[in-house]
């Protein structure tokens, strides 16, 4: 019995052991049961970086700034400004004698890009490149930013948010001063927003345009026609504009260069821009040649090709149609002088305009010289006319009961029956009659359909006709233009 007991249990032992050996499939685990990672830990922040505790921070709308005041940097409460929509801070480390020897400017504004488009083109930035995201740009405090260094050892960076349409500009004087760099890195910009749109780049913005409208000045009927350009010369220069047309060719020098267009009565097209060598103001005609002058610049000749002359003297020189003498002005009438072409050379002469205490601008016709200024006394802005020897032949000034002035003529001519002018300040076109008498005053948006413009500059033309350029805002803000208008009065 215990036999058949043992050789039960033996048989039961191999059994076990053969079901050991044996070799199974891998079982696959379903898709539709992904495998579980194993939860990571959570994650520490790391701690924000405590501000140095020796610094004064500043808190403004758009920025803080943080400054060591045992470095000697102080922020009086007459260098901060903060409201709503920007502001500005300077930081100051004063001498001795409490002189300030080094300042930081630092301002944050919510405007408009147009400044620091005008900055991207002052400090040569191809605004194209910038707008596409090709110039190389710093951070300061988070907010990408250019810089120029200054050739008197300052350092100027300026950026712009666009979402929260807030200009960055920060100016720092000394920047070899290791204090100065070192209050930079504590600048910390802290514009925020989404909402703001900003307006078309120049070259995506759409050219202002315009026809043909005529208003009564008394008896005589004003005609104003927009002269279209090939190409719209937009611009970040208000003021600093002239024209000068000779025969079918007009010539604009606009803030200092100097484009020629072909003139065929309605349209102004581009045909070339003429290199110069100086920042010129003025450009008048003589014998139908340019005759170009600024201050501190040469007077030259140039007939569109080539430079025919050149004269140091004259400061701003404004020749006389037969090219033979012109009036070398400033801003006091008593410096006037007057120089004449002689033997190949200028020679001046004194020749004071004593009824004018400063003068805004000179122009000369074949009869007169046109001087706008302000007298000495209180009378208010006014156009001298006087003959070529200097003797004052009349005063023109604006409504006879002194209820409408003038605000600052920049271009006077004669009429065939009278005498009109382009008041920039007021946007007015004005006229009188051959004796001086008022006539009356036609208002820009009446006559050109424009919004806002300065009127910058006019010319005379062979028909008798006037050309006139003006510098206005596009509707879309995209830019400044210069546009420019014929006047016909009949």
């Amino acid at each position: 019995m215990k036999r058949i007991i043992a050789l039960l249990l033996a048989a039961i032992m191999l059994l076990g052991l053969a079901a050991c050996g044996k070799t199974e499939e891998p079982v696959e685990v379903p898709q539709e049961q992904p495998v579980q990672e194993a939860p990571k830990p959570e994650e520490t922040p790391e701690p924000e970086e405590e501000p140095d505790a020796d610094l004064t921070v500043h808190e403004n709308t758009f920025f803080t700034v943080g400054y060591n005041e045992a470095d000697g940097w102080t922020l009086a409460e007459d260098d901060i400004y903060a409201y709503e929509g920007g502001g500005d801070a300077d930081i100051r480390i004063l001498d001795e004698e409490g002189y300030t020897e080094i300042v930081v400017s630092i301002d944050a504004y919510e405007e408009d890009p147009s400044s620091f488009r005008e900055s991207l083109y002052d400090n040569g930035v191809d605004m194209k490149a910038y707008a596409a995201g090709k110039v190389e740009t710093v951070d300061v405090g988070g907010q990408p930013m250019l810089y120029v260094d200054q050739d008197n050892g300052d350092r100027f960076y300026f950026g712009r948010n666009e979402a929260a349409g807030v200009t960055y500009t920060i100016d720092a004087s000394n920047w070899e001063d290791p204090r100065v760099p070192a209050l930079v890195e504590n600048i910390t910009c802290t514009a925020s927003g989404t909402e703001n749109v900003e307006p078309p780049w120049p070259w995506d913005g759409t050219p202002i345009s315009g026809g043909s409208l005529s208003q009564m000045v008394g008896t005589y009927t004003v005609t104003a026609e927009f002269l279209p350009m090939s190409e719209a010369l937009t611009t970040f220069e208000t003021f600093d504009h002239e024209v000068e047309a000779i025969g079918s060719k007009v010539y604009l020098l606009s803030a200092g260069e100097l484009r020629e267009y072909d003139f065929d009565g309605a349209a102004l097209n581009l045909s070339k821009e003429i290199p110069l060598d100086d920042e010129f103001e003025i450009v008048d005609s003589a014998n139908g040649a340019m005759v170009l002058s600024g201050f501190m610049c040469p007077v030259i000749g140039h007939d569109g090709s080539q430079q025919l002359y050149s004269y140091e003297g004259p400061d701003r020189f404004t020749v006389a149609p037969d090219g033979t003498w012109g009036i070398s002005w400033f801003s006091s009438g008593e410096s006037v002088e007057k120089y004449t072409f002689q033997d190949g050379a200028l020679t001046g002469e004194a020749f004071p305009f004593n009824e004018v205490e400063t003068i805004s601008n000179v122009n000369v016709d074949d009869t007169y010289i046109y001087v706008s200024g302000s007298p000495g006394d209180d009378s208010g802005h006014t156009l001298f006319v006087y003959d070529h020897s200097g003797v004052l032949q009349m005063k023109l000034t604006g409504e006879p009961d002194g209820s409408i002035g003038l605000g600052s003529i920049t271009f006077a001519a004669k009429t065939a029956n009278g005498f009109m002018a382009m008041d920039g300040n007021m946007r007015e076109v004005v006229l009188w009659s051959a004796d001086g008498t008022w006539l009356g005053a036609v208002e820009d948006s009446d006559l050109f359909g424009t919004y806002y413009p300065w009127f910058a500059a006019g010319d005379v033309m062979d028909d008798g006709s006037i050309l006139v350029v003006m510098t206005e805002d596009r509707e879309d803000e995209s830019a400044m233009e210069a546009i420019a208008f014929k006047i016909t009065i009949s």
